[in-house]
């Protein structure tokens, strides 16, 4: 997938999200290397065990890079989102509800 096309898909997901200035501009900073990078990061977190979605998404957050600390949790969920359409992983439950919803690698 190209970046223009992660960026266009990122943007429609995140469009009716409210995020801050510094949030929507972290996100447009993005290339496709920091997306692969973040996915591989989210991959990395998880087994085929079920985890928690907010768990995860928080972790990786928490562990991400200093030039990734302006992005929001809304964002790592949308990559979430993105890798359970590729079916890279499993999602058990709403998405929306991160509390709830698990998520693990794909078989």
């Amino acid at each position: 997938m190209s970046t223009m096309s992660n960026k266009s898909a990122l943007q429609a997901a995140l469009e009716n999200v409210d995020l801050g200035d510094e949030a929507r501009e972290a996100i447009a900073r993005l290339d496709e290397q920091d997306l692969a990078q973040i996915d591989q990061a989210i991959l990395a977190a998880l087994d085929r065990s079920w985890k928690k979605t907010g768990f995860i998404a928080a972790g990786v957050m928490i562990a991400a890079p200093d030039e990734h600390e302006d992005l929001p949790e809304a964002f790592y969920v949308t990559r979430i989102r993105a890798l359970a359409q590729a079916a890279r992983i499993e999602v058990k439950g709403d998405l929306d509800a991160l509390k709830t919803s698990e998520i693990r690698l794909a078989a």
